[in-house]
């Protein structure tokens, strides 16, 4: 049954609200439930003698504590707020809210703003306290019909994995679905074996990529290129084996599940030895991988001043290297979308040369700030409160802990007090005085919270710039020594650089912003007695960037 929504009488002046909703999107596509509740909708406002307007959210669930996925029904509420909305009808309470809480703040905005509720069994009045306090038992009645149903899926979904059946989603790739079991599709167990055996022959990832590439496999996404994380997530991958692990998240219960192996397992062995032995040297520290064949100096500082991307690195074995804006490699992805970004930063800079530039004024800078050292020789000398600062960051966390537990409970507290005071089951004034006195301090304790989450954060920097200065204070003089590797200093610039902004300033050259995170640049030493430098001294701060400018530029 279809309704023209634009065509209402001149004589209804009152609008009913009609707000539809079903729990799942397959009751949408079928219509049923909708079409019914809209139907009930309309002969109640033609009963009224109203116009009408529909509000449909299709099919969400009503379970959760907040509102974010419902959008209309936000919007609906918004209307209520601005006092759009007088006439409101639903099949029943729970198309709303079956949570207790959420309920509980629908039912206020309701009454805040006298609005009507209807129902297909007629108007119901929340003022009523009476009715206001059947309307609270069945919303409470259908939240635990909800809860029950819930745990009853849960139960039901570990069963069945325990028996063997599919945990849901997309299979793995070499796996479909048959009868709700994991069966090994014939075409894609091939490549599974191939992707294996490839690795184990010592075939990179790039390798590996590009030979499914050539032969047109899709990956599971069904998209022709491979990424990196989807090899190795494959080649990690335990169904090949013959089993996989289930998590209940409620419970933590781990499940082992057996399933059709696609690989022998000396196969499977051969390959987690090459895995391990490839991402671990025999120090412990990851070793580089297909995508870190190259350290790049200055790629994770460099942004890009026209558009805001980070900048990459490209080193070539015969040709000239270089550093070049991100966007125009990546855009390509959200080209013709609302997300695509110009950038008018066409030209690349030659990597030797940049690198080279920023390191040497870098150094030159740190060299003649006054600033630099005075850290320096203060920081080594207060490493002896390493660990007071440890205990008090302890202190700190469960502090915030501690006070986020506490907003929590009076949220909690806040939603009793509200209902009390709808229900009458309490002195309205005192409850009125008692929601204002928490609620001042609900306002006292996040700013508290927001105090401590800025210290932590301080406290953080603060160590990360001890664990340099611990590293790079007895090295200073190492900083043009060959000694020093491109490792060495990039966490060298890592500690005392923010970012370096690039722009083109013409078509020939690129300048190149240094942002310092304290301000080195140009400081200077102020005497307080020229004459007599035994009375010591203050150190005036210079600025936090340098500008330098970069010709011989590659296109």
């Amino acid at each position: 049954m279809k309704y023209n929504l634009l065509k209402v009488k001149e004589t209804m002046t009152e609008t009913l609200h009609i707000y539809t909703r079903v729990s799942t999107t397959t009751q949408e596509e079928e219509g049923t439930s909708l079409e019914t509740q809209l139907e009930e909708g309309v002969k109640r406002s033609k009963k009224l003698k109203f116009k009408y307007k529909l509000w449909n959210e299709g099919g969400k669930s009503s379970s959760k504590d907040d509102l974010l996925n419902r959008p209309v029904l936000l919007d609906l509420l918004q209307e209520i707020d601005e006092g759009n909305v007088k006439h409101l009808y639903v099949w029943n309470t729970d198309r709303l809210s079956r949570n207790i809480q959420t309920w509980g703040m629908i039912r206020f905005k309701l009454i805040k703003n006298d609005v009507r509720l209807h129902t297909p069994t007629g108007e119901q009045q929340l003022s009523d306290p009476q009715t206001n306090l059947m309307l609270g038992i069945m919303s409470e009645f259908s939240q635990y019909d909800n809860q029950l149903r819930t745990e009853r899926f849960r139960l039901g979904k570990i069963k069945k994995i325990k028996e063997g059946g599919w945990m849901g989603g997309p299979p793995p790739f070499g796996y479909k679905i048959v009868e709700s079991r994991l069966v090994p599709h014939e075409e894609e167990q091939k490549w599974v074996k191939t992707i294996f055996e490839s690795f184990k022959d010592g075939q990179s990832l790039d390798q590996i990529r590009y030979l499914l590439l050539q032969n047109g496999v899709m990956t599971r996404r069904k998209k022709p290129v491979w990424s990196h994380g989807s090899i190795n997530a494959l080649l990690r991958n335990t169904h090949y084996g013959g089993y996989y692990l289930f998590t209940d998240k409620k419970s933590g219960e781990v499940v082992r599940v057996n399933c059709d192996p696609i690989l022998p397992p000396s196969l499977v062995k051969e390959v987690r030895e090459c895995l391990e032995k490839r991402s671990y040297s025999k120090g412990g520290k990851r070793s580089q991988t297909s995508n870190q064949k190259h350290t790049y100096l200055l790629r994770d500082l460099m942004v890009c001043g026209h558009c805001g991307s980070k900048f990459t690195g490209n080193i070539k074995s015969k040709q000239t290297s270089y550093y070049s804006c991100s966007n125009r490699v990546n855009n390509f992805k959200n080209r013709h979308t609302d997300k695509e970004v110009n950038c008018s930063s066409n030209r690349n800079l030659r990597l030797l040369d940049t690198d080279r530039l920023v390191w040497d004024k870098v150094v030159e800078i740190v060299s003649q700030s006054k600033l630099f050292k005075e850290d320096i020789k203060v920081s080594s000398l207060g490493n002896g409160s390493h660990q007071k600062s440890k205990v008090d960051t302890k202190k700190l966390r469960n502090r915030l802990q501690k006070i986020e537990r506490e907003i929590d409970n009076i949220s909690n507290t806040m939603v009793t007090l509200e209902t009390d005071k709808l229900i009458k089951s309490r002195n309205v004034d005192e409850v009125t005085q008692i929601i204002k006195n928490v609620e001042e301090h609900r306002i006292s304790l996040e700013g508290e919270r927001e105090k401590l989450t800025d210290q932590l954060l301080r406290d953080r920097e603060d160590v990360k710039w001890k664990n340099w200065i611990k590293e790079f204070s007895q090295r200073i003089d190492e900083l043009n020594s060959p000694s020093f590797s491109t490792e060495d200093k990039r966490n060298f610039l890592e500690g005392i650089i923010s970012e370096i902004t690039v722009t083109n300033t013409d078509i020939k050259t690129h300048e190149l912003d240094i942002s310092f995170k304290f301000p080195y640049v140009g400081d200077k030493i102020i005497w307080k007695n020229e004459n007599k430098k035994s009375d010591g001294y203050k150190i005036q701060s210079g600025q936090k960037s340098s500008k330098v400018t970069l010709d011989l530029l590659k296109k």
